[in-house]
């Protein structure tokens, strides 16, 4: 993994992002790119100011991140860049990525336990992202990552999908992966499973990996995903999001959004190869 994007709008969430995301690039030996999206406060946008001002506020908001990426750079021994653009905040994301052919994109979110949490960015990223992202939780620590709990539906799984970022993590952390299938139906489970007939060919992908297969039924999902986090010790929940279309957006809730608000562990989320994605 040679490049990963974290994004801050230094929020205490962003904050806690880009100390996880610098010890991470430290033990897999990546460039980090600390990411910002330039806004006005309402008070400067109000006030009308002169564009020489403007152009001061931008200043010192690069100097703040110079800083940052300088303090990140010394503390974890690790290259560091920054980006600050007044650009939409995903669309810059999107063509940042592509730019520098990053592998990985880091962003904290609220912790949902705390009380409500609107549809954030990060949410917003999750749901349109063509590469991974990397969810923070706000009082999530990082620590070695021996456990990786793999929660999938086959449905959402495009068998050209080989979880590059997954089976990095995999292989330079030498962790375990636990595949879990949560089924909605109340059908007697066996609680293990062989991984044969899933639509993505398993087997194939995690050869090289230890890992193991878990069948839960239960009509909630997340809940049985959470219990399961718990009793497992996981260190890394990942998820495949499932691409809604309009109409079917307006009706169902993406479990990977709702899961990214709730969980207490950082998850991953890889989306399907871009030729192959859902519309």
């Amino acid at each position: 993994m040679k490049t990963i994007i974290v994004a801050t709008n230094y929020s205490n969430e962003a904050n806690n992002a880009v100390t996880y995301a610098a010890e991470l690039a430290g033990h897999l030996h990546s460039k980090l790119v600390l990411f910002n999206s330039f806004e006005l406060s309402v008070h400067a946008s109000n006030a009308l100011l002169p564009g020489s001002s403007i152009g001061r506020l931008i200043a010192e908001n690069n100097n703040t991140l110079k800083n940052i990426a300088l303090d990140l750079s010394g503390k974890y021994r690790i290259a560091v860049d920054y980006i600050s653009r007044t650009s939409d905040l995903m669309e810059e994301i999107d063509f940042q990525v592509k730019r520098l052919n990053a592998d990985l994109v880091v962003m904290g979110i609220k912790d949902v336990h705390s009380g409500f949490v609107p549809f954030s960015s990060t949410a917003s990223a999750i749901h349109h992202a063509k590469y991974p992202i990397l969810t923070v939780p706000a009082d999530a620590r990082f620590r070695k990552i021996s456990k990786i709990l793999f929660a999938f539906n086959p449905d959402c799984i495009e068998e050209a999908n080989k979880l590059p970022v997954l089976m990095d993590f995999a292989a330079h952390f030498k962790a375990e992966i636990q595949l879990c299938h949560v089924e909605k139906s109340m059908q007697p489970a066996t609680n293990e499973a062989s991984g044969k007939g899933l639509s993505f060919n398993a087997e194939a992908v995690l050869s090289d990996t230890e890992h193991s297969y878990k069948e839960i039924n239960d009509e909630n999902v997340l809940r049985s995903i959470e219990k399961l986090i718990k009793s497992w010790g996981a260190d890394l929940l990942v998820m495949v999001p499932h691409k809604y279309g309009f109409w079917e957006s307006i009706w169902h809730k993406s479990k990977t959004i709702q899961m990214a608000k709730r969980t207490r562990i950082p998850l991953l989320t890889l989306p399907n190869p871009e030729s192959s994605n859902h519309p």
